[in-house]
């Protein structure tokens, strides 16, 4: 990033500040009367025009004011000193919704909506993935001679059910013996270990709960490997995308739309996001998808037994306060760690 002197970063910084705030092109004039540069009039048109040469501004139409580009909103959000802070009434409320939470899909649901609520944007909540989970429970239940349940329930309260449907029937009595040797030997591991773990408990368990054995631990690499259970994503606030006037056509809001349904491109979008930073941003065509060329993502990070295992955001214009915008996103993703710890008895 191109570095600017004094003068030139704070006459940005207004620009930025002034477009966000009216939505109107920013012209010279307005910027000498509203803000205290000491310098003439024709000094700041002169370091307006230097910035626009240098891609920071650009003036839309024929308007002789001035907007900021993907390269000043860049600039802004890199040399934040300070973010804002929500209000101390604002941080209870969220904390004491987030914390009356049922359970954890609740819990997600909750923190969705009331992100949206907080930016007035789309949010993202990504539920905690079981690869990055440790094994609490296994839950094993007879519904037929050889129909059997697994449901797996792991530290970050997530819960994934698989149907087993085994060649030879099992009684009862031996799916409690397995029960009590899978949770005996897995209990307590990182998901991605138990499979083999289970498997190893399976080659020496006796014949009549081998084969459910083995099959328990098919399901718990399944629930590893399939994308679909990977990466649980929860949206909010998706209408607010129309509002506001923050987009100039209609086939903008139209396209985030779209994007919005293809789950798999928001979570590798979330994930680019974080990449080299939390809380990360990502600006116009910083992002992957040319259709998202008007907008911004904000994410963080939340986590569960000290790692992290998920992530909050919001999916809004450029045109977004971007300090006020990370503070939400931040105190959200700190509050829905403690209400996770809280739910799930953690730390």
């Amino acid at each position: 990033m191109l570095a600017l002197d004094d003068r030139k970063a704070a006459i940005l910084r207004a620009i930025v500040q002034d477009y966000v705030r009216g939505g109107e092109p920013v012209g010279s004039r307005r910027l000498v009367q509203e803000h205290s540069f000491g310098v003439s009039p024709a000094t700041v048109r002169g370091e307006m025009a230097a910035l626009e040469e240098s891609g920071f501004i650009t003036h839309p139409h024929t308007s002789a004011g001035r907007v900021p580009t993907d390269k000043g909103y860049r600039y802004f959000v890199d040399t934040l000193t300070e973010t804002a802070q929500l209000e101390p009434a604002q941080a209870a409320a969220l904390e004491g919704l987030l914390l009356d939470s049922s359970d954890l899909e609740d819990l997600l649901r909750r923190t969705s909506s009331v992100l949206s609520r907080l930016t007035r944007f789309a949010a993202l909540v990504v539920a905690p993935r079981l690869d990055r989970s440790r094994l609490r429970h296994i839950e094993l239940v007879r519904l037929g001679p050889t129909s059997i349940l697994v449901v797996l329930i792991v530290d970050t309260g997530r819960v994934d059910k698989r149907m087993l449907n085994l060649d030879a029937p099992v009684a009862e009595h031996d799916v409690q013996r397995a029960r009590h040797a899978v949770n005996e030997a897995a209990a307590g591991l990182r998901l991605a270990q138990a499979p083999d773990v289970i498997s190893g408990v399976a080659a020496g368990a006796p014949a009549e709960v081998r084969d459910l054995l083995d099959a328990v631990s098919d399901a718990v690499r399944l629930g590893l490997v399939t994308p679909t259970d990977g990466d649980l994503l929860f949206l909010g606030g998706t209408a607010n995308i129309a509002g506001e006037g923050y987009f100039d056509r209609i086939e903008q809001v139209k396209s985030v739309y779209e994007t919005l349904e293809e789950q798999v491109m928001v979570l590798q979008m979330l994930r680019d996001t974080l990449q080299h930073g939390d809380p990360g941003v990502r600006i116009g065509t910083e992002l992957p998808l040319v259709e998202l060329a008007a907008c911004s993502v904000v994410a963080a990070r939340y986590e569960a037994q000290g790692e992290a295992v998920g992530s909050v955001g919001v999916l809004g214009p450029m045109r977004m306060d971007y300090p006020r915008t990370l503070a939400a996103v931040q105190a959200v993703a700190s509050s829905l760690q403690k209400a996770l710890a809280e739910l799930t008895g953690g730390a």
